[in-house]
């Protein structure tokens, strides 16, 4: 009997990196231990000059989230040919899929929610119970399987968006604790190098950053203090215009979007994170496994992965002044960054690793299929 097919679905093409990397690998791991099935991976566009190493799963061209008449009969030959029992989508909620439409292919639907919401957000009355009709009692406008990325996103999907809880299991995202290690000779101390990284989205607020870093290279005691912006996007020329407005120059590098974030975690001495939206942060988790300590903001993601403390600070959403007087204490304190560093690489080996998020949702998905 031949084995069905699973098609994990990516929403962006293969040439497009940065955090899609590890999801892609994460996903290709995944289909790794699902030997029971044969695995492919969509992408809207096979471009010829992919970003991701893949061993475990077939790429195959196909735009599984724009459902146009033309991407749907392209998606319904290639299940009937393959034989697709399941289909992984990556932050892909029912509302924005036609659910009707899969089900009609005879396809399991699972997602993996990667997205940021504003847990800040409520309903009204009526519209709460609308969703809980709709939901928790028609069970409709569901997958099969929602696995959220943090404990904060499962409450999140459980108590604003209805999905029964049976059919929500949460797995926490992992990062490579063997790729992502502290440097083998000690940091270069004549330059403090405060790091940042991500996509140049408007939630992720480098501008505070910036109002942090124009307080601190005021001050002479630390003038060796350098900033480091990693990621690019649409609000990259706005944030580098702030900065030159500032007089920022030559105190604030924007180096864009790198394929391979550990050269810079190895040679920062902090890690500040501003975002209020995050479902997760995976950055984090990465510069703490390089025993980088982090400062951030209080958000979601970032609350669970941050020990407060121990290794970094949380700061209130709204407080820059708290904020920039943590990153100050670290910079005065080149002992504490260490101890606390040391501390974070323990904290995400034991509770953030790449293998038991794989290891776990592989779980997850074979028991929906099952």
């Amino acid at each position: 009997m031949s084995r069905k097919g699973i098609l994990f679905c990516m929403r962006y093409p293969d040439d497009q990196g940065f955090v899609w990397r590890t999801v892609v690998r994460v996903r290709d791991r995944i289909a790794g231990l699902l030997t029971d099935y044969r695995s492919y991976v969509a992408f809207p566009q096979l471009t010829g000059h992919s970003v991701h190493k893949i061993e475990h799963m077939q790429p195959v061209e196909l735009d599984c989230y724009n459902l146009t008449a033309a991407n749907k009969e392209r998606l319904a030959q290639f299940v009937a040919a393959n034989d697709i029992g399941a289909i992984v989508y990556m932050s892909a909620l029912p509302t924005s899929l036609d659910m009707a439409f899969l089900h009609s292919l005879g396809l399991k639907t699972i997602n993996t929610e990667q997205d940021s919401f504003d847990h800040r957000v409520r309903d009204s009355l009526p519209r709460q119970l609308a969703k809980f009709v709709v939901r928790r009692i028609m069970k409709r406008q569901l997958h099969d399987l929602h696995i959220a990325n943090s404990a904060s996103q499962g409450e999140w999907l459980k108590s604003y968006t209805k999905i029964p809880p049976e059919r929500l299991v949460i797995v926490p995202n992992g990062i490579d604790t063997d790729h992502f290690v502290p440097p083998a000779d000690p940091r270069d101390d004549s330059v403090v190098d405060v790091i940042c990284a991500g996509q140049a989205r408007r939630e992720k607020r480098i501008e505070l950053i910036l109002r942090c870093a124009k307080r601190i290279v005021a001050q002479p005691e630390f003038a060796s203090v350098r900033f480091t912006y990693v990621g690019d996007g649409e609000m990259r020329p706005v944030w580098e215009r702030l900065a030159a407005d500032m007089d920022l120059a030559g105190r604030f590098r924007f180096v864009g979007a790198r394929a391979d974030l550990l050269p810079f975690f190895q040679s920062a001495d902090l890690m500040v994170h501003a975002a209020e939206r995050e479902s997760f942060g995976l950055v984090l988790a990465e510069a703490m496994a390089c025993e980088v300590p982090v400062v951030a903001c209080a958000a979601a993601g970032p609350s669970e992965i941050v020990a407060d403390g121990t290794t970094g600070r949380l700061v209130a959403l709204d407080d820059e002044d708290g904020f920039a007087a943590a990153v100050e204490t670290y910079l005065r304190k080149p002992a504490l960054r260490a101890v606390h560093g040391a501390a974070g690489r323990a904290r995400v080996v034991g509770r953030f690793s790449m293998e038991r998020q794989v290891r776990d949702m592989a779980a997850a998905i074979a028991g929906a299929l099952a």
